[in-house]
């Protein structure tokens, strides 16, 4: 069962408009009348919405879940996504007081690293760094924060790698357009007792025979198997993670491969060292998405808790 953006307008009233402009990537329902908007980047506006009461806002939730196979009066928080790619959260009593819905956008363009380059996100020198490190098999980790254009990023990434070399993508939710032909896409599903989890289908993808593994956003113990892919022959692989610049993305790395048990702090972060040999870390400065720092990870020191990172800058060349 699927459902689209222009199923769910009649549901939404004095929203038609907004669910209708292409430059509104994502719509945040706080609850009755509590209506913000993020258009073409340019950080959040509120909109009016009178006749969005705490009565319509429970109808919406019920009709965009249930065609879906969700049931919000059943389970209070929901994470799908619609037909077209978009996705949707939906959280209602008793996990909050007010219903709460947020749309994501993603838009029809696929953005290449050239059309970033040209849009002032990324820089050719990094382009270069970048390309030369995953065509040389080696991992790009890519690290920022909410909406701060990871995604977009990863996206245009892959395009840098052989057109004829085999992508096994996983993700918690298909999100990525990828237009490698040799491509498998798994998705994790929460289905009960039939749930799938990302580092489930991290340990099936290698049943697979990838040339490269891009994990769409590592959140939590699968960390542990990707690194083990990454040192054992998945060279020139990409996943991204949440962090709040590419030195503490190294860390959550290792925290997040910690909660699979069973290796000491110090051997994981040997495996980041091992596994990871440049983080391209991207923000949202002035309600413009663009790559802050990239940073060639060298070595992690025991002594100090450190890692060993040379930053690139365009004065240099890349590699030096």
């Amino acid at each position: 069962m699927s459902i689209s953006l222009h199923d769910i307008t009649p549901f939404l009233p004095g929203l038609e408009a907004i669910l209708d402009d292409m430059d509104v990537s994502e719509l945040m329902i706080n609850g009755p009348g509590n209506v913000w908007v993020e258009r073409a980047g340019a950080g959040l506006s509120a909109i009016e919405a009178p006749d969005l009461d705490a009565a319509a806002l429970h109808r919406a939730a019920i009709h965009i879940a249930r065609p879906l196979g969700l049931d919000p009066e059943a389970v209070p928080i929901i994470d799908a996504r619609l037909e077209d790619g978009s996705r949707v959260a939906i959280c209602v009593a008793p996990a909050t007081p007010f219903t709460a819905i947020t749309i994501r956008r993603f838009g029809s363009r696929r953005f290449t690293a050239a059309d970033l380059v040209e849009l002032g996100s990324l820089t050719p020198g990094q382009v270069e760094l970048i390309r030369d490190t995953l065509l040389g098999r080696q991992n790009v980790l890519v690290s920022g924060g909410t909406g701060s254009g990871k995604t977009t990023l990863l996206n245009a990434l892959i395009e840098l790698l052989p057109l004829d070399d085999r992508i096994v993508a996983i993700e918690d939710t298909l999100e990525l357009s990828i237009t490698h032909q040799n491509c498998v896409r798994f998705e994790a599903r929460e289905l009960g007792e039939g749930s799938v989890t990302i580092r489930d289908l991290v340990k099936h993808s290698l049943r697979h025979r990838p040339d490269h593994i891009v994990v769409g956003e590592v959140r939590g113990a699968e960390a542990a198997d990707l690194l083990q892919a990454l040192n054992t022959g998945h060279g020139g692989s990409l996943t991204t993670i949440h962090a709040n610049n590419a030195v503490s993305a190294l860390s959550r790395l290792a925290s997040c491969a910690m909660q699979a048990g069973g290796l000491p702090w110090e051997v994981l972060c040997r495996s980041v060292v091992d596994g990871i040999a440049l983080v391209v870390h991207t923000s949202r400065i002035a309600g413009r998405r663009a790559v802050e720092e990239v940073r060639t990870l060298h070595d992690w020191r025991a002594e100090d808790n450190s890692w060993v990172t040379t930053p690139y800058t365009d004065e240099a060349a890349p590699g030096e």
